[in-house]
């Protein structure tokens, strides 16, 4: 009995023992679970279909604009605005985690005629639909209000959506052709027309644009406007011009994009394509301002093998060996041409693009104060 008797003290005190123990580990991991700083939460993003875009966009090799924004890309004429709005369209077709946006261009100019099937994918043909009208016969906006009714629309059915409008300049308002009748009838009777002309569509996108912008954030989708400048836009210096729409689209866009014409690409002295300089003035994911080249061509859209490879070239991370390029993801130098085919017929893009991703962060790094943090 007292055997027993011991034996069962024995475990009781050890097994307050290993209590003890695991209450103060418990208590060791809540400390250690405290100091650990919480995730940063995933920012969803949509590729532009540029890797050097989505880099200055969103220091993402792989991700560009962020869904639930407005963005406002401007540029002047035949700077590859519609071709990179088309390449994000074409991005959401084809990634599955989109499978459920409905995707719409809104062509307001009736101005575009590429060959969406050859160019972007018969998926993205398939996907993309007009606002109103049917594929065969679209009918884009032709008023502020006629958008703000579509984009309402959509927003009702509840489902996500990626919306381009093409563009904003050729959009008028109910006011405005209202009073055109009005300036008709006044010249006609050999009087002057009375108000002003001038304020009715920035009045409408800015009360449009206030009362969309949570729930675009809520749903998931995304609404892209593309601006006509005034003028060209210096390639240099990207001087911006007028816009219109007034500053309703500087405040509430979390993206704005200035596209210029930086060159001209030739091939047996006919132009096939453009060089297209795109700077990033606003972007809420990064806070900077960034400038990238990447080229455009008229039967391909936006080449972004040769871009990559062009830009890892001038930062020196693929390296010149004599008149070939070398670089880890292919097993023998190549001349420049050969190199980017080699890459696509291997089925290298991925790895290409990572590799850019990895360039551009190291270079960003550099640009980095690293200063101790004023309130660490």
């Amino acid at each position: 009995m007292g055997r027993a008797k011991c034996t069962s003290i024995g475990s009781t005190v050890e097994g307050k023992t290993n209590m003890r123990t695991k209450h103060a580990s418990i208590a060791e991991q809540m400390k250690t679970r405290d100091r650990t700083p919480p995730k940063e939460p995933r920012i969803k993003c949509l590729s532009t279909g540029s890797t050097l875009l989505n880099l200055a966009v969103s220091d993402r090799p792989f991700g560009g604009f962020g869904l639930g924004k407005i963005i406002n890309i401007i540029g002047d004429s035949s700077s590859g605005k519609t071709t990179l709005a088309w390449s994000i369209l074409a991005e959401a077709a084809h990634r599955k985690r989109f499978d459920n946006h409905v995707l719409v261009y809104d062509d307001v100019e009736a101005a575009c005629e590429h060959d969406v099937a050859k160019l972007f994918g018969q998926t993205t043909a398939d996907r993309v639909a007009p606002p109103r009208g049917t594929k065969e016969d679209p009918r884009g906006s032709s008023t502020v209000e006629e958008f703000q009714l579509s984009i309402h629309s959509y927003l009702k059915k509840g489902k996500p959506f990626i919306y381009i409008l093409d563009s904003l300049d050729a959009l008028t308002s109910d006011d405005e052709e209202s009073r055109m009748e009005e300036k008709v009838k006044a010249y006609e009777k050999g009087t002057k027309p009375k108000g002003s002309y001038g304020m009715a569509k920035p009045k409408a996108m800015s009360e449009m644009l206030r009362q969309i912008v949570r729930k675009l954030r809520d749903s998931d989708s995304m609404l892209i406007i593309i601006s006509q400048t005034r003028d060209n836009i210096n390639p240099m210096s990207f001087t911006p011009k007028t816009r219109s729409g007034g500053r309703a689209l500087e405040f509430y866009a979390s993206h704005i994009l200035w596209t210029a014409v930086a060159g001209k690409i030739k091939k047996l002295e006919q132009t096939i394509g453009i060089m297209c300089r795109a700077k990033s003035t606003k972007s809420k994911l990064t806070g900077k301002i960034r400038t990238v080249d990447f080229p455009i061509y008229y039967d391909m859209g936006i080449d972004d093998t040769a871009s990559c490879v062009n830009y890892l070239i001038e930062q020196q991370w693929m390296k010149k060996v004599g008149s070939k390029i070398k670089t880890s993801l292919l097993s023998k130098p190549m001349f420049r041409e050969r190199l980017i085919e080699t890459l696509e017929k291997e089925g290298k893009e991925k790895n290409l693009r990572e590799e850019t991703g990895k360039c551009w962060k190291a270079m960003e790094d550099k640009l980095k104060l690293n200063r101790r943090a004023r309130y660490a």
